[in-house]
């Protein structure tokens, strides 16, 4: 058991290597009573691991890496769903196609988490996107933030 946590340990650090780093400093949004925090985007790693579960883009596509927070700022209860979260690609937009639990190991978590009255969550979103192509902003309806070109 030991070598399997180890080797799983070891295997996401050096996936972590192979990332380069896009947006690297705190954006933040507010809309529908919503309050997300771009922690950090990167273009890479190309693979996501948890257990014997394994992830790898189609060729022609890469992994692009939204880190980001989420508030509810009601007094309520409230669902989020992440397949509001998109990447743009011309008239067409890309979800992801992973939501990671942002721990210390990679594990999926739930695409429409209920979030309690101020309740805050980390999450890692993953996109396949197009290898030639770059987007031009992240958006998690309502709240839109800018991407650099890359």
């Amino acid at each position: 058991m030991k070598t399997r946590l180890l080797s799983a340990w070891l295997a996401t650090i050096v996936a972590a290597g192979c990332a380069r780093e896009i947006v690297n400093h705190p954006q933040s949004r507010q809309g529908d009573d919503w309050s997300l925090i771009l922690r950090l985007l990167t273009d890479g790693p190309a693979r996501w691991s948890s257990g014997d579960v394994r992830h790898v883009p189609a060729r022609g596509e890469r992994f692009i890496w939204a880190h980001v927070t989420l508030r509810n700022d009601r007094m309520v209860p409230r669902r989020f769903n992440f397949d509001r979260c998109d990447l743009d690609d011309g008239r067409d937009v890309v979800v992801p196609v992973l939501v990671d639990a942002d721990s210390f190991m990679s594990a999926a978590a739930s695409r429409d988490p209920v979030l309690g009255p101020g309740e805050t969550i980390t999450r890692k979103l993953v996109f396949a996107y197009p290898e030639t192509r770059s987007p031009t902003r992240l958006q998690c309806a309502p709240m839109v933030i800018p991407l650099p070109r890359f």
